[in-house]
């Protein structure tokens, strides 16, 4: 079962855009955010939740069965 992953997008007056990634676990949430990076400009500063030192869901595919 995969967990809700849900991106938290926060605006200031000052046009300052926050992001907080939710549900996405590793590695996997620093590709999202080189993503985001790449339409919204560079990030400024970057704060890893507990989130990410926890184990990605490994999808895996199912296996397939050989024919005799």
């Amino acid at each position: 079962m995969t967990s809700k992953q849900e991106i938290e997008i926060l605006i200031s007056e000052e046009g300052d855009i926050k992001f907080h990634i939710k549900g996405i676990k590793g590695a996997k949430c620093l590709e999202l955010v080189k993503v985001l990076e790449k339409k919204f400009g560079k990030v400024k500063d970057l704060t890893l939740t507990s989130e990410y030192y926890e184990k990605e869901d490994l999808k895996t595919k199912p296996k397939q069965k050989l024919k005799h």
